[in-house]
């Protein structure tokens, strides 16, 4: 029995892990595609380090060598990727991995001729392919992979500097990219390339932050031991009861105030109504947490348990280590103990 469930958990990560390499295979295709039809054709510098492999082909066509932007990219990726193995898990380096890969072959082979071919209105095209990009990068994130470049540094940055987005991350980064776009290309183009970088952001940071958004959910009810109980077995959250009096019923309530991530909004609303129907929730979104219970860092119930195993395992490795430390001086002792008996033996 216990091995049948194994197998059937082993099975549930392996189809997991098959569904996060294609979406961000998917996302990043879609990525590179983005670029291949709205930047290149129309010479709009996208910022993040595509729009630098543009100025570096541009800058290695003076002087005749002529290499393709997607090659350029790939290649600066390689060194990052190899940067990013020091600090990353395997998991994360192979979906990225996969998100590159895909991200250079849309760069490459993406063109879609009616889109590439059609060259009437720069901004708009620079506005359509931020928005593709941002969304793009901010999905392949979501599902624990990176397109490359930039993001890989912005994650780095995010990773040590938790209270930093992501997406702020990559606009900061990109300051270089936008300059050497002015100067090698001009202002216009540093222009375009600066709303680009605006809009990708913006794009980015909608798809990663819009579960993470933190609501404060108050539940008027009668049932406020079940209901605390069965939000505390489920979320493992801090939950507040509040003694309230209606003014219309003259009768005492129970006033519950809970936060969660958005993307539980919905489960524990279902779980308080199965226990009480009659009573009345009303929800607020919150921008900022300060104090014990870092709610905006910690966005789902799967993150908690991953982390929670991690810690397990951690401890198992410790005190297996420490079992077989004392395992070994106590042989030792046994060997000192035979010594002096065979000693005295003779």
């Amino acid at each position: 029995m216990l091995l049948k469930n194994a197998e059937n958990r082993l099975e549930q990560k392996t189809g997991k892990f098959l569904i996060q390499i294609g979406m961000v295979s998917l996302a990043a295709l879609l990525g590179g595609m983005a670029f291949k039809n709205f930047f290149e054709p129309v010479g709009i510098i996208p910022t993040g380090l595509s729009g630098l492999s543009m100025i570096i082909r541009s800058g290695l066509l003076k002087v005749g060598v002529n290499i393709p932007t997607a090659v350029i990219y790939l290649i600066i990726n390689v060194i990052l990727f190899l940067f990013a193995f020091k600090l990353f898990g395997w998991k994360f380096l192979l979906l990225s991995a996969f998100g590159i890969a895909f991200y250079t072959i849309g760069m490459q082979f993406g063109t879609i001729p009616p889109i590439a071919n059609a060259h009437d209105d720069r901004l708009l095209y620079a506005i359509v392919g931020a928005l593709l990009g941002g969304l793009t990068v901010g999905v392949a994130m979501k599902f624990g992979g990176t397109t490359g470049g930039s993001d890989i540094v912005g994650l780095i940055i995010n990773r040590y500097f938790p209270k930093i987005k992501t997406g702020h991350c990559i606009l900061i980064i990109n300051v270089i990219v936008l300059t050497l776009s002015i100067i090698t290309a001009g202002l216009q183009t540093g222009f375009y390339a600066l709303i680009v970088a605006i809009l990708n952001s913006m794009a980015t940071n909608l798809v990663l932050d819009g579960s993470k958004r933190v609501v404060a959910h108050y539940i008027i009810c009668d049932n406020d031991e079940k209901i605390a109980d069965a939000l505390l077995k489920r979320y493992h959250r801090g939950i507040t009861k509040l003694n309230a009096e209606g003014m219309f019923s003259k009768k005492e309530k129970s006033v519950l105030l809970c936060l969660l991530p958005n993307e539980q909004s919905s489960e524990m609303k279902k779980i308080v109504s199965a226990i009480d129907k009659d009573c009345f929730i009303f929800s607020a979104p919150v921008s900022e947490t300060i104090g014990e219970g870092d709610f905006m860092k910690e966005a789902s119930i799967f993150k908690n348990k991953v982390k929670h195993s991690n810690i397990i395992l951690k401890n198992d490795v410790l005190y297996s280590r420490h079992e077989n430390i004392k395992h070994l001086k106590l042989k030792r002792k046994q060997k000192c103990f035979r010594r002096v008996d065979n000693s005295h033996q003779v």
